[in-house]
């Protein structure tokens, strides 16, 4: 596992390096580079910063009394490269989501959900002004698990780490040239995410 996290660590680092290099003068070439499409939102170059909270849970917990927290996300990415009709972005995400389950009186566990990973994605402008985009994200997912109670059920779960993978759609809506909104529909911990977007 720890030879997985450093492989995933490895490939984020060299994504954003190479794409950081890409944006710079005698940098790498990344093809045929074309006038910013009318209506485009993401294009080359730009970078844009995503802070969201999530809705729901993809993931169940036992217990007769399950309460389960938004699930926070801080994500960045660039612009890489005209891909077709559309343009390539690639960059890092991270998410973080809190569960707690009530067994009576025994006790309760605590759950921690933490996942990093990088993601790409393809943006295409459906809607003028929209940053329309569809891609999937792999990464590492830690699943806490810490019990409070009598030793009744104190074994029942254990904590782990693995990877994860995800699909999502999402789209951008910029109020300024920096800073907008964002909602995603997706697969990784939760099933909706809303929150703020900035680019630079």
């Amino acid at each position: 596992m720890k030879n997985l996290s450093s492989s995933l660590l490895l490939l984020g680092s060299a994504l954003l390096s190479f794409s950081a290099q890409a944006g710079q003068p005698g940098g790498p070439a990344l093809g045929p580079q074309r006038a910013q499409a009318s209506g485009s939102t993401f294009n080359v170059g730009d970078n844009v910063v995503n802070l969201g909270v999530g809705l729901g849970s993809r993931y169940s917990y036992a217990g007769s009394g399950v309460s389960v927290s938004p699930a926070f996300s801080l994500g960045y990415e660039r612009g890489l490269r005209e891909l077709g009709p559309g343009t390539l972005g690639v960059g890092v995400y991270a998410g973080y989501q809190g569960a707690k389950s009530d067994f009576g009186g025994y006790g309760s566990y605590k759950f921690t959900d933490v996942i990093v990973g990088v993601r790409g994605a393809f943006h295409y402008p459906l809607v003028d002004k929209l940053d329309t985009y569809a891609g999937l994200g792999l990464g590492i997912r830690h699943a806490g698990v810490k019990w409070e109670g009598s030793s009744t059920f104190g074994g029942m779960a254990a904590s782990s780490t693995g990877v994860y993978s995800g699909l999502f759609l999402g789209a951008r809506y910029y109020f300024t040239e920096s800073i907008g909104a964002f909602a995603e529909l997706g697969y990784d911990q939760s099933y909706l995410k809303v929150g703020l977007a900035a680019k630079f």
